[in-house]
């Protein structure tokens, strides 16, 4: 490695504190770590019955129609399929397939290891294990989705120079020795959707970086904690605009207890948006968000109650942002809408597997999602009292 380390400290301008940690797999015996990895951080992470409860929520959402044990399998065959080669960032490794009975790396290999190297000098640089640690513990992964699209910027623009170091001849022989990646499953479309806002909008702004102030800009932009809107919009990243905080109280419910909250990210409108009305106007609506957030509660019988409340960067960003809600519902065959003349609460309501209800008062976007209409025209005939309105 030490001729691919030595490329890789003079483009980044930054220097190794120790050397790379690495494990050199065959292409299934990485596809096995991958997949064993995957279900060891599962056994870890989801406390019993979380797991069906995520899948629900996905269900809920209109994102896919698995069941739990349906999206488990489609995500562990995700993980053998979706990457060429990895970083961890807890045990600080990289891992990467190679071909047997080689006496060196093919041009393939070395592409993808200086990737993964840019990983190993980014994780010593700016200690990202325990940032991620510091994640996992408070399990708050709001900060990921911004320093990851800066790591892969960075590390995409180092691979693609070193990949600009072979003549044509060498090109072709690497394209000729990329591995086949090809899922054996159909994978629903928004798993790919982080994918794009790493390596599609995060590489296009550290181009912009990079023009503006060369490597050690990028460099320093590691350190920052950037938002995904930051990562959508350019604009947005230059100026540093942050998300504002939208309150949210825990509201009391008859049969339905809290089971979670969070804030919402840009990311996360696209996530929720994008398969039902496109990228475009996803993203769009993303760059709008001011800020938002979130509180999930679930009742004996294991349905959930999803409140979310949204703020705009301005009236008119948020009217965009409600209008792309309004069309992912009006989208779908799923949901009927229910005439509101005569009723006590303001919005559209939707009828369906999942009931929901939407509203756009000018300051703030609020959506309800539950599995039961009649527990949600209760919910929304209390919530005309200026006590849930304050709170939610």
């Amino acid at each position: 490695l030490d001729e691919l380390i030595s490329f890789i400290e003079k483009r980044t301008e930054l220097t190794f504190v120790q050397y790379p940690k690495f494990q050199l797999y065959t292409l299934e015996g990485y596809r096995d770590y991958s997949e064993a990895s995957y279900l060891d951080d599962f056994e870890k992470d989801y406390e019993e019955g979380e797991w069906e409860r995520a899948v629900l929520s996905e269900n809920m959402w209109g994102l896919t129609t698995s069941s739990p044990d349906q999206m488990k399998k489609l995500i562990v065959e995700f993980q053998r399929c979706a990457s060429a080669g990895s970083y961890n960032l807890l045990d600080e490794t990289l891992r990467v397939p190679i071909k047997r009975n080689q006496k060196k790396f093919n041009f393939w290999e070395q592409s993808v290891i200086v990737h993964e190297l840019v990983h190993s000098l980014q994780g010593q640089v700016v200690n990202l294990s325990n940032w991620y640690q510091d994640m996992k513990d408070s399990d708050d992964f709001m900060n990921y989705p911004g320093r990851r699209s800066i790591m892969e910027g960075q590390a995409d623009l180092v691979q693609a120079y070193w990949e600009s170091t072979l003549d044509s001849y060498d090109r072709q022989q690497m394209n000729s020795e990329r591995p086949s990646f090809n899922c054996s499953v159909s994978l629903p479309s928004y798993f790919y959707i982080p994918f794009d806002l790493y390596y599609g909008y995060g590489g296009s702004l550290i181009k912009q970086v990079h023009r503006a102030g060369k490597m050690e800009a990028i460099n320093e932009a590691l350190f920052q904690l950037p938002t995904a809107e930051q990562i959508y919009s350019p604009d947005k990243y230059f100026s540093k605009e942050p998300y504002v905080d939208v309150e949210i109280e825990t509201l009391e419910l008859e049969e339905y207890s809290f089971i979670d909250k969070g804030q919402l990210d840009s990311l996360d409108i696209v996530y929720l948006l994008q398969s039902k009305i496109g990228q475009v106007d996803a993203v769009n609506a993303a760059i709008g968000l001011g800020g938002g957030s979130w509180v999930d509660y679930i009742n004996d019988k294991n349905d959930l109650f999803m409140t979310v409340k949204i703020q705009g960067d301005n009236e008119q960003e948020l009217n965009e942002i409600g209008e792309a809600f309004m069309n992912w519902a009006n989208f779908q065959s799923r949901f009927t809408k229910i005439a509101t003349d005569g009723n006590s609460w303001n919005g559209n309501l939707y009828e369906g597997d999942t009931n929901l209800w939407i509203n756009n008062d000018g300051k703030y976007l609020r959506l309800a999602l539950s599995n039961n209409l009649e527990f949600l025209i209760d919910f929304l005939s209390l919530c005309t009292s200026d006590q849930c309105n304050t709170s939610f």
